[in-house]
């Protein structure tokens, strides 16, 4: 495990995905808890690839998201349909991952939900370079329908307790009331993300780990 400033952290993963060198675009997953900084990690990611000169593409889970009417299906706080109905897994691979891909055609959609809004989004379709680099984050992301899509597999891992102290800050608006982030945290989301952990076990399939408690020196580990 290796002590560095951020900004080396992210140089160094940064350097490991621009030395792959394939014939169509490099698909990066980067996988964490709820408010663990994977967001925050993949934009400072893209945006030291790009001043590599590499072209970067960016998307996430948070654009594939089921309507309501389907995450809410089991219940709002069921932590079963938390994992298996929040989010479109086969149009992450219709959209993006096997568009890019050694038998994709480079053209991409990056979103087809507006989270925020809670509506379909009609997103336009993109084209990519054979060399770009895909950046795609999300909670629960190294399950079995798509894992074997990406080419470079990080986690960024953060402990539940500081994600959940992050978490109030960052999602106080969107839900309204403290009692209510809370009760979705501990009652869906935490459960559910555990559930993940224990059935997919994504620290045995990454090639990187970032332990990002400390959002100013993160430890990092290279495992393969």
């Amino acid at each position: 495990m290796d002590f560095l400033s951020r900004g080396e952290v992210i140089q160094a993963v940064a350097l490991k995905v621009a030395q792959l060198k394939l014939l169509h675009p490099v698909r990066v997953g980067v996988d964490g808890v709820s408010a663990s900084g994977k967001t925050l990690f993949s934009d400072e990611l893209a945006g030291i690839l790009s001043g590599m000169g590499r072209q970067v593409v960016r998307a996430g889970l948070d654009g594939f998201h089921n309507p309501p009417e389907v995450r809410h299906r089991l219940g709002p706080l069921s932590v079963e349909g938390y994992i298996n109905d929040s989010f479109n897994y086969a149009a992450v691979r219709e959209c993006v991952l096997d568009p890019l891909g050694p038998k994709g055609d480079l053209q991409y959609r990056s979103e087809i939900y507006d989270h925020g809004a809670g509506k379909p989004r009609q997103s336009v379709s993109l084209t990519a370079s054979s060399d770009s680099i895909l950046i795609f984050e999300g909670v629960m992301l190294f399950r079995e329908e798509i894992v074997d899509c990406f080419d470079f597999k990080i986690l960024v891992q953060t402990s539940f307790e500081i994600a959940l102290e992050r978490a109030k800050v960052r999602d106080l608006e969107h839900f309204g009331s403290l009692d209510t982030l809370l009760e979705k945290y501990t009652q869906r989301f935490i459960p559910g993300q555990a559930l993940y952990i224990e059935r997919s076990r994504p620290a045995t399939l990454v090639d990187c780990v970032v332990w990002n408690d400390d959002l100013l020196r993160p430890k990092l580990k290279f495992l393969k």
